[in-house]
């Protein structure tokens, strides 16, 4: 868990980041993690987990351990970071909706996960 301080510390990173136009704006809020058990799994997901060879027992598994989240949408999405910053699991409420690992990721998620493992 990370301390009150680390993540204002972090969320301030996150928004000079989007200032220089590194991270996208929807990338969201850095707090916590809340758990979540996947329920559900969309089409999208589905084809995504396959192609980058992500099962939902791993993608349950990035999110207990995940490092962060990132609140989106006004809450509606939660992005989690895993532990090891090796993947990102997009959840909207208990349905999982996307997969990342960090082959996926661009030069501004890399820079944020780097950001986030100074405080982890």
């Amino acid at each position: 868990m990370i301390s009150g301080k680390a993540l204002q510390e972090l969320n301030n990173t996150v928004q000079a980041l989007i200032a220089e136009g590194v991270v996208n704006k929807n990338i969201g809020t850095v707090d916590n993690p809340i758990p979540v058990t996947i329920e559900s799994v969309d089409d999208h997901a589905v084809g995504r987990m396959k192609e980058r060879g992500i099962t939902e027992a791993d993608a349950q598994s990035y999110i207990d351990g995940a490092m962060v989240m990132f609140r989106q949408s006004n809450d509606a999405k939660r992005l989690y970071v895993s532990n090891d910053g090796n993947s990102a699991i997009l959840v909207e409420g208990n349905r999982l909706i996307s997969a990342y690992s960090s082959s996926d990721f661009d030069a501004g998620m890399r820079r944020v996960i780097n950001e986030v493992g100074k405080h982890g």
